[in-house]
């Protein structure tokens, strides 16, 4: 997830971690127990749920040994003697973290895909051939430049140390610098010739348009997903999530208009001849 965050869709949503004090938990094994509610869910969002889960062995606290949140699975060990109450102070929501978390990743992928472009800071290594001039235009967006070789058309290597400079940085053109005090070899360039440039492609921040696009679509497809799975008749998640089947229905219509908007939005990757 690197354009937004659970707790952003959360939040966007009105999806907050419900509450649960003091719930006697149902044992499913010598030291397996069931939570009332599930999925349980990271409330404080600092990426780890054994912390927001406090067990409690007749009033006295202990640490879980491990947790499944999605199953709402608490293992303790060692294994609770017979007849001990097992209670347990946690946070939970019909929608669960990892279906935030599979929905992002996939309007990540989505965005990426329509843009032509990886927002995040990320390495690139890019052959190009020169037929004239200096310029150059790389694929994507650079941030920094870290290394250029030249080569001729036969593949063999001129320079191993050459320098560029970003000229537009959005566009992804940069000019290769010449020393005009060294005319010779390796600074001189032949008509047609091959630069490999190394670089930091992307952005030093993802632009508002992208990070307002996945955050609607990943709403979209967790909520359109949730539905699905929702039957409307006397379905407790669907009211804790506070949604009416009408209710819901309008959101979802809400978040589709809103995606098909956001996707208009979105920065295009123009090429250059």
């Amino acid at each position: 997830m690197r354009y937004t965050s659970v707790r952003e869709v959360r939040l966007y949503n009105g999806w907050h971690p419900i509450e649960a004090r003091r719930q006697q938990l149902a044992r499913a094994g010598a030291n397996i127990f069931k939570t009332p509610h599930r999925p349980l869910v990271d409330a404080d969002w600092d990426g780890t749920i054994i912390d927001d889960v406090k067990i409690y062995l007749d009033g006295e606290p202990v640490e879980p040994s491990a947790i499944d949140p999605d199953e709402g699975v608490v293992e303790l060990v060692p294994p609770p003697a017979d007849g001990v109450r097992v209670e347990a102070d946690y946070s939970w929501h019909p929608v669960g973290d990892g279906e935030i978390e599979n929905a992002v990743e996939a309007a990540e992928a989505e965005v990426e895909a329509l843009t032509g472009a990886v927002y995040t800071p990320h390495t690139r290594v890019e052959r190009v051939r020169v037929f004239r001039g200096r310029h150059i235009t790389l694929s994507e967006p650079v941030i920094s430049v870290q290394g250029v070789k030249v080569f001729d058309t036969s593949g063999n290597l001129l320079d191993a140390s050459a320098e560029a400079e970003a000229v537009d940085p959005s566009t992804g053109l940069i000019r290769l610098k010449r020393r005009s005090a060294e005319p010779g070899p390796p600074w001189y360039l032949p008509p047609i010739y091959e630069v490999e440039v190394s670089y930091v492609a992307g952005y030093h921040e993802v632009p508002p348009s992208v990070r307002q696009a996945v955050l609607t679509l990943a709403s979209y497809l967790v909520l359109s997903r949730f539905q699905r799975g929702v039957s409307f008749t006397q379905d407790y998640g669907a009211v804790v999530a506070g949604f009416t089947a009408d209710e819901l229905g309008e959101r979802l219509a809400f978040l589709q208009s809103e995606a098909e908007r956001v996707r208009q939005l979105l920065p295009r990757r123009v090429s250059r001849a």
